[in-house]
């Protein structure tokens, strides 16, 4: 904060000299005989003379800084000595207190959870005869896995397409539809078994043993019969075309609707078809068993009970990153308080210096508003004399007193108390400083207990809802 000092106006004379013309004044006075010789009363100048002074003091009052100074020292001095820290320390632990318990609730609540998880979990690993624990797989697997998927999906359905193409009615477009449905067996719903069927064949239920077979059962024989029949049908298609005979075209078709009969007339390219997409089946198969924990629910229950227990080992994590933060807080704020009242102090300090020294100042600078004043009232007077015909008024001899308070702590009264001796004021704020590093201290300790207290019945609480 800037140091407020008393500030006192200093008075232009020589301003006032030339506004209001004294010497020609005094002169068209001294011509006229004003002041009579027996007057006792000031001439018109002299009184706008005594007029300007007072109206100079007054409003040099107002604007000396005194308001602001008292408030200064008002303020100051009640901070300084303000009731230690019991109002701060009760906040903070209503606060702490509040903190702690919506903490504390949170923690019983997903431990809670935690436990209900946990025990879902080993109780479907009991029920389903589970040792090893989950096979979770990571999201870059699970991203390796889709795109093994989908670039054996596009280079299939490249291949097929060009195999196909010349040997199907359609061109491109046609070859492309075809190599798209039977890449689509191969590659989506093998995945697909792999993920969702052949897990079911170690199931503990029987019945969903028997379903996983139903499936493999069928979609075996499927599989190799699709791709069997794709292989005999380019080779059957292509030889027809070459010889241009529709008759030929038909039977073909019919032909490889029951392709192992057909074998012998395959070609390089045929065979090619079916090797790839019985070897691509039988990957994507694999890649949907590998996909996760193949056994059925088994992720599921696992995940749950992983994610519960990483959202509490969060929140006890949290919560005591939560009450070391409050602590912290709690001190700083303690020690802003202590500043502040360290600061107030040396304010008040400085405040008993601007009210020392302007007091002094005052006395000066009344004396000299009085000096002034009676320079001009001479300028004025020994002009007239000078040249009146009659002798001047007995008052011209007499030297004025224009009525300024002479006395600082008459004047301002109200900081008079505050007008002490350099030793008194140093005194004084030595008591203070002392009182307010004996209550920080005393404060910090206490507020550290509460908060050492909080941070114990937390660990407590910890080790009593332990995994």
């Amino acid at each position: 904060m800037a140091k407020i000092v008393l500030d006192f106006k200093i008075f232009d004379d020589s301003g006032l000299q030339k506004a209001l013309d004294i010497d020609k004044i005094a002169m068209d006075d001294a011509g006229q005989g004003s002041p009579e010789s027996s007057s006792e009363e000031f001439s018109p100048t002299e009184v706008k003379i005594e007029r300007e002074l007072q109206n100079f003091f007054n409003q040099s009052i107002k604007e000396s800084n005194r308001d602001s100074l008292e408030s200064v020292i008002a303020s100051s001095s009640a901070l300084r000595e303000a009731d230690g820290h019991d109002g701060q320390i009760s906040s903070l632990e209503s606060d702490l207190n509040a903190i702690y318990a919506k903490n504390k609730q949170k923690i019983q609540n997903l431990h809670q959870k935690f436990r209900v998880d946990k025990d879902n979990l080993n109780f479907f690993k009991k029920e389903h005869n589970l040792r090893a624990p989950a096979d979770l797989k990571s999201s870059s697997h699970k991203i390796l896995s889709i795109a093994i998927v989908s670039v054996m999906f596009i280079f299939e359905s490249t291949v097929n397409t060009g195999f196909l193409n010349g040997a199907l009615s359609g061109g491109i477009m046609g070859a492309l539809s075809l190599a798209g449905v039977i890449s689509f067996i191969n590659i989506v719903a093998s995945f697909i078994v792999g993920r969702f069927v052949i897990p079911n064949l170690t199931h503990k239920k029987k019945s969903k043993n028997n379903f996983a077979k139903v499936v493999l059962a069928f979609y075996v024989p499927l599989i190799v019969f699709i791709n069997c029949s794709l292989g005999v049908l380019r080779s059957l298609l292509q030889n027809a075309q070459e010889t241009f005979n529709t008759e030929a075209l038909a039977e073909a078709a019919l032909k490889a609707a029951w392709p192992f009969d057909n074998f012998a007339t395959n070609s390089v390219e045929s065979n090619a078809l079916i090797i790839i997409g019985i070897l691509f089946a039988v990957i994507a198969i694999l890649d949907g068993l590998k996909f996760d924990e193949p056994y059925p629910g088994y992720a599921k229950f696992t995940r749950d009970s992983m994610k519960s227990e990483d959202a509490l080992q969060e929140a006890k994590t949290k919560g005591f990153d939560t009450l070391y933060a409050m602590q912290k807080a709690g001190n700083d704020q303690i020690l802003k308080f202590k500043e502040d009242r360290d600061n107030a102090n040396t304010n008040w300090g400085n405040a008993i210096d601007s009210v020392q020294a302007g007091f002094k100042d005052y006395e000066d600078w009344v004396r000299s508003l009085n000096r002034i004043g009676n320079v001009l009232l001479n300028q004025y007077r020994s002009c007239n004399k000078k040249f009146r015909s009659t002798p001047a008024p007995a008052y011209f001899d007499i030297k004025h007193d224009f009525g300024f308070e002479k006395t600082a702590k008459n004047k301002f009264f109200s900081l008079s108390a505050e007008n002490i001796s350099d030793e008194e004021k140093r005194s004084k704020m030595n008591d203070v400083n002392k009182v307010i590093i004996s209550e920080y201290i005393n404060a910090t300790k206490a507020l550290n207990d509460i908060y050492n207290s909080k941070t114990q019945d937390f660990e407590n609480l910890i080790q009593r809802l332990s995994i």
